[in-house]
Formats: C-alpha cells, structure tokens, sequence
C-alpha cells in the first residue's frame, strides 16, 4: 500500500478556487484503485509565511496504481487547467505506517 500526503498551494490563495480542479483529478485518482482518506483545510496561524491551502492524505495500492494515475491521458489534459489554479503542489509518499 502507498500512502500520498500531498499539499496544495493554490494560485491565489482564494479558499477554494481549485476545488473544482481537484474534484475531477481525485476522482481520475480513485479509476486507478485511490482513496482519498481526508482532505482538508488547514486554519490559519498568524505565524505562518506559507500555508496550504489543503491537505490530502491518500492511498492506493502500489507505485505502479500511482504511476498510472500520473500518466493517465485525461489528468495529462487538465495540465492547462492545473497550472491555472495551482501555484505548487508538495507530495510525500511513503510504504511505511508507523504504529504508536
């Protein structure tokens, strides 16, 4: 299993100016066996410079599933779309849980 935590910054920092971009990336996410776990909007703390605007926490089956929905044609053609609403995206993927 792979786990996905990615971290959105959206463009203009509007809250949920991208929502309507994510909706049809997740759901090309879930044709390839993905599952948004949660999604949220993180508050604001005054001390912070640089903040998401979300936060995902995903997953899928292997690497392989995630290579898939990479390069799967329909999310290749949201490119334009993507970079519109999208100023930079941080994603972190591990196979490891760890339990405490």
């Amino acid at each position: 299993m792979l786990y996905i935590t990615v971290k959105l910054f959206g463009r203009t920092g509007k809250r949920g100016e991208f929502r309507d971009y994510e909706a049809e990336a997740l759901d090309i996410f879930r044709r390839h066996g993905g599952e948004i776990l949660v999604a949220y909007a993180p508050t604001f703390e005054e001390n912070q410079v640089d903040r998401p605007d979300e936060i995902q926490i995903l997953k899928i089956a292997s690497r392989s599933d995630f290579e898939k929905f990479l390069h799967d044609p329909d999310r290749i053609k949201m490119s334009g779309e993507r970079n519109e609403v999208i100023k930079r995206t941080e994603v972190y993927i591990s196979e490891e849980i760890i339990s405490y």
